[in-house]
């Protein structure tokens, strides 16, 4: 029996999680992030591959710092990832070359590696605690509401605040990750029983193995790290597109703001949808973003600007879809561990693709890297969503 206090302390989880995840998407760097690249004189190469280099450090903690999670606890692990995040971000607003970024994204990968599955597993844990599991898919869908919106609000300011100074944006967003760590102590564990293991290296090793050999768990992982790749590459490919169709820089943020609510109303209503629709559907929709890139790469055009928004609209409606499957499938305590696995999935992915992508965009053009990216995407998405489906009862 949980007594009151308890209940009430650990339902305060459920908005501090919201909030932690709309500071970490607090973002008015977003808009001028390409810009304030090519202003330190860096190509496209350099850029995607500033990108890829986060996620290889991402690659390297993701596993591990879920594992921390399950091991000692859910909030320690939030609180050192919101200590990095301002760190981080400050290292980008004095840095003034490629090295210097490397070394800012280093820093920002420590803190997004111990936020990434661990923010999701504290919020199942607590609905789990208060016998709520059945509204995860819609906490999840609130997440991304306010963090989109967040993201959203932040990167129209971050467009007007560029146009007063370049850096200004950056300063702003340090202000704002400030708050985390604060917030991220006030969280309350929820009780559990911690994984315990002699040898950590193998444990992980084993939980790693058992998620990607169960037949009704794998595609599910490889399916959230798909997605999540997909749509970081195409995140950073849009603002090249801008400049390609001759669009101000004035508009990024409105641009960008569009894409983030449209991501929004995805996430706020992924649980409405799937319980009218199915779960199934919002899969199935998701296999229409690669079809976005082709028509881009093939049309670059003004008139297809709305496929940008669209896409990601369905990206977050399918992505709550995949982490309630995988939060259902798992024990507690490797919930943490196995929703890293997810990203590190997807860090594998975009360390592969998208400095290809940057490369194809130099030698050839970016018409014919969009068309490459929707090709790769909509194969490996389909091949994925259908050996998902032929375990979907056993999962």
């Amino acid at each position: 029996m949980i007594s009151h206090d308890t209940t009430s302390t650990v339902s305060r989880n459920l908005w501090k999680v919201i909030a932690l995840k709309f500071l970490g998407d607090f973002l008015p760097i977003a808009p001028v992030l390409i810009l304030f690249y090519a202003t330190n004189g860096l190509n496209p190469s350099q850029i995607f591959t500033i990108q890829a280099a986060f996620h290889l450090a991402v690659l390297l903690l993701e596993v591990p710092s879920g594992y921390l999670a399950d091991v000692v606890g859910r909030k320690k692990t939030l609180v050192f990832g919101a200590i990095f995040f301002p760190l981080g971000m400050a290292a980008y607003a004095i840095g003034r070359s490629f090295a210097a970024f490397i070394c800012a994204e280093a820093v920002l990968a420590v803190s997004v590696s111990m936020r990434s599955g661990c923010d999701s597993a504290m919020l199942f844990d607590s609905l789990r605690l208060l016998k709520r599991e059945g509204e995860y898919k819609r906490f999840e869908g609130r997440c991304a509401l306010f963090a989109r919106t967040g993201t959203a609000v932040s990167s129209v300011a971050g467009g007007l605040l560029a146009t007063v100074f370049l850096r200004l944006p950056f300063l702003v967003k340090v202000a704002s990750a400030l708050f985390m760590p604060a917030l991220a102590i006030s969280l309350v564990e929820p009780e559990r029983e911690p994984r315990r293991s002699k040898n950590p290296m193998l444990d992980i090793l084993r939980i790693c193995r058992h998620c990607l050999r169960e037949p009704h768990i794998r595609p599910v992982v490889l399916s959230c790290g798909l997605l999540m790749a997909s749509n970081l590459t195409a995140l950073w490919a849009y603002f090249l597109l801008y400049r390609e169709l001759g669009i101000g820089v004035g508009w990024f943020g409105v641009l960008f703001a569009v894409f983030q609510l449209a991501g929004a109303l995805g996430g706020s209503r992924a649980h409405a949808f799937s319980e009218r629709f199915g779960a199934k559907a919002a899969l199935y929709l998701a296999l229409l973003g690669p079809v976005f890139y082709i028509m881009l790469g093939l049309i670059p055009s003004l008139w297809l600007l709305p496929l940008i928004p669209a896409n990601a609209l369905l990206w977050n409606l399918a992505y709550p879809v995949l982490l309630e499957r995988l939060n259902l499938a798992v024990a507690s305590d490797v919930r943490a561990t196995v929703l890293s696995l997810a990203g590190m999935a997807g860090s594998v992915t975009f360390i592969i693709v998208s400095p290809l992508f940057g490369r194809l965009v130099d030698a050839v053009s970016l018409s014919a890297a969009f068309i490459a990216l929707g090709a790769f995407f909509l194969v490996a998405g389909a091949f994925l969503l259908a050996a998902m489906l032929r375990h979907w009862q056993e999962g």
